[in-house]
């Protein structure tokens, strides 16, 4: 009796073995022990990017009063010395309109460039100030360089990563009879990171 006992004892043993063999087989094979990873099922961090520091973009601005107005367009290009301080340059075209003093309107075009330089305070709200030196166009064909000196803040938003728009509001401090600009001056502008 106890042989028989050791031996369905000894049956029940094996046959717990054997099936634990084929359980652990089977979850063997179900973990891929192949060595190679099955897609999705590991989450890989994104790599690192390399800072944006150069940008390129424009600005389009305009200003209006009841004797002048204009239209101005200025691509640019900068280069940001930190993230929060950025330095750049700028072409401008300006379309200017005056009425005379016999109430006929003027259509006169003036071209210059600047250097700027934002400082961005806190989560897009900036500080910006920029020197401009512009070829004014007179009534008679004659050209006179007048200089400006803009004051003033904004917003920048990014957008998709790589681009930006933003929106100034700026005082030329250095205004003049014959500066095509109207303080207030308002800029809107559109941009990209490389």
């Amino acid at each position: 009796m106890k042989a028989r006992t050791l031996t369905k004892t000894g049956i029940k043993i094996f046959l717990t073995l054997i099936f634990s063999f084929f359980l652990l087989t089977s979850y063997a094979q179900y973990e891929n022990t192949s060595g190679q990873k099955k897609e999705g099922t590991v989450k890989k961090r994104p790599a690192p990017q390399k800072p944006r520091r150069w940008f390129a973009g424009g600005i389009i601005g305009a200003g209006f009063s009841s004797y002048s107005s204009y239209v101005e367009v200025s691509p640019l290009v900068g280069y940001k010395i930190t993230p929060a301080f950025l330095v750049g340059t700028r072409i401008t075209y300006i379309w200017n309109s005056y009425e005379m003093p016999n109430g006929q309107r003027e259509s006169l075009n003036h071209y210059g460039i600047s250097l700027f330089a934002q400082y961005i305070i806190f989560k897009g709200l900036f500080a910006h100030v920029e020197y401009e030196a512009l070829s004014f166009d007179y009534f008679e064909y004659d050209r006179e360089w007048i200089n400006s000196l803009f004051i003033g803040g904004g917003y920048m938003q990014d957008i998709g990563g790589r681009g930006f728009a933003s929106f100034a509001l700026l005082f030329n401090v250095l205004d003049s009879p014959d500066s095509p600009y109207v303080n207030p001056i308002f800029r809107i502008g559109f941009g990209v990171g490389f």
